[in-house]
């Protein structure tokens, strides 16, 4: 889940290397999700933990090249050489929490998870600071990929707040998995492939009083749909869609921080950010992307350093 760029930007930015577009490798990729997708719809929930952990550890090992780059592009953001103990224990763990939060989430997407083991399973604090933020004009929840956010998003809205999700669709998955799946825990959702109907949809969201669960964590996959910014040691186009939406309807941004993964998962709502009055959308992007990086290089072990639209980008020069 996350929220796209749907705005015309047109801006010379630098390109991650191509993306792998062949064939057999989205097949493979579609191959995969199948195959998680049936183990989880046999062992239910609870075998995501046990699961992840397992696919993890092997797509660690196996994913030679992937995991040196990521081990040589998180080593600088945490002061240590790349073959330090404490750089790979950090990747490990990230490839593991993560690998846990895709099979809960395929979980709850195919089978609808009840309200109790949604308290069990994640435990929110600070709702108070969104309510707050809301007063009115709707508010945007910044979050990051940083485990099984899906909880979190549940959580809110089966304890009666209008939640609506952004998502995009992958081609690995069928047109109905999230528009089918969403709604079974009172989410709204929209399909950011849309474009400007998207875009749209996300204005008249704010408008009523909504709360827009954004993440502008990833680059963009078309740097001219981006804003080249500085981010986790990288020079990339990112989303500035989150920050048009903000200066156009004047709703705060309200970040989330991951805090935990075990034994359960542990978010915590932070007050709204503040921005400087008269500055740029570059300017109030560097806010927003300042505060993601806090929450990520403060708890390292729970974000996705795996994901393509980060790894794939080289590493500014100092």
């Amino acid at each position: 889940m996350a929220l796209s760029n749907p705005s015309p930007w047109r801006r010379v930015v630098s390109q991650p290397p191509a993306e792998e577009g062949f064939s057999w490798i989205r097949a493979r990729r579609r191959g995969l999700f199948l195959a998680a997708r049936s183990l989880m719809r046999l062992g239910g929930f609870g075998a995501a933990r046990p699961l992840g952990s397992a696919m993890g550890a092997l797509h660690y090992l196996f994913g030679a090249s992937d995991r040196r780059q990521c081990l040589r592009d998180l080593a600088p953001l945490m002061g240590r050489e790349p073959g330090d103990a404490a750089v790979e224990s950090t990747l490990r763990n990230a490839y593991r929490v993560n690998t846990i939060a895709v099979l809960e989430v395929l979980s709850m997407v195919d089978r609808q998870l009840d309200a109790q083991r949604l308290v069990t399973n994640c435990r929110v604090e600070g709702i108070e600071h969104l309510e707050r933020a809301r007063a009115g004009r709707g508010a945007i929840l910044l979050a990051t990929h940083s485990g099984n956010s899906l909880l979190l998003a549940a959580q809110l809205a089966t304890q009666g707040l209008p939640v609506t999700v952004v998502y995009r669709q992958a081609r690995m998955m069928s047109m109905q998995f999230f528009a089918e799946g969403l709604p079974r825990y009172g989410i709204d959702c929209i399909l950011a492939n849309e474009g400007f109907r998207a875009y749209a949809r996300m204005v008249d969201a704010l408008r009523h009083n909504r709360i827009l669960f954004a993440m502008v964590d990833q680059g963009v996959k078309q740097a001219e749909t981006g804003v080249e910014m500085n981010f986790l040691g990288k020079k990339m186009p990112m989303p500035g869609g989150v920050m048009q939406l903000a200066r156009q309807t004047r709703a705060p941004i309200v970040p989330v921080v991951a805090l935990q993964a075990d034994p359960v998962w542990r978010f915590a709502i932070e007050p709204a950010l503040r921005f400087q009055p008269g500055g740029t959308l570059e300017d109030d992007m560097a806010v927003v992307l300042a505060e993601v990086e806090r929450q990520i290089l403060a708890h390292p072990e729970l974000w996705s350093w795996q994901q393509r639209r980060w790894r794939d980008f080289a590493l500014a020069e100092s």
